[in-house]
């Protein structure tokens, strides 16, 4: 599994309707640290810092990264898109930010 690989959630009722993988695929274990992002409104509120807006295939999506958790590797089977590198070290920065503070 890449990391940085975009998979939709399987509950459709969810709040958070994208999972972005960011496990390293060192890593293998049964599930998968993944960031959980959920459409970004007009009126969304970011945590700067920890949280970003970014497209995904013309949609605006919010990387909830304070709220990373642990997928089962088996509800990520088809991937839905892969971050760019931009959008990549962006994400890198978030999670430093959340783990170290700065």
């Amino acid at each position: 599994m890449p990391r940085f690989d975009l998979y939709r959630n399987p509950n459709p009722r969810a709040a958070h309707a994208l999972y972005l993988d960011v496990q390293s695929d060192l890593v293998l274990t049964s599930t998968r640290w993944c960031l959980p992002l959920r459409q970004a409104l007009a009126d969304t509120r970011v945590m700067t810092g920890a949280q970003m807006v970014f497209a995904v295939d013309g949609t605006s999506w919010l990387l909830d990264t304070p709220n990373i958790l642990a997928v089962p590797a088996a509800l990520l089977r088809n991937p839905q898109g892969h971050l760019s590198p931009d959008d990549q070290l962006r994400v890198e920065t978030a999670l430093d930010f959340m783990l170290r503070g700065y």
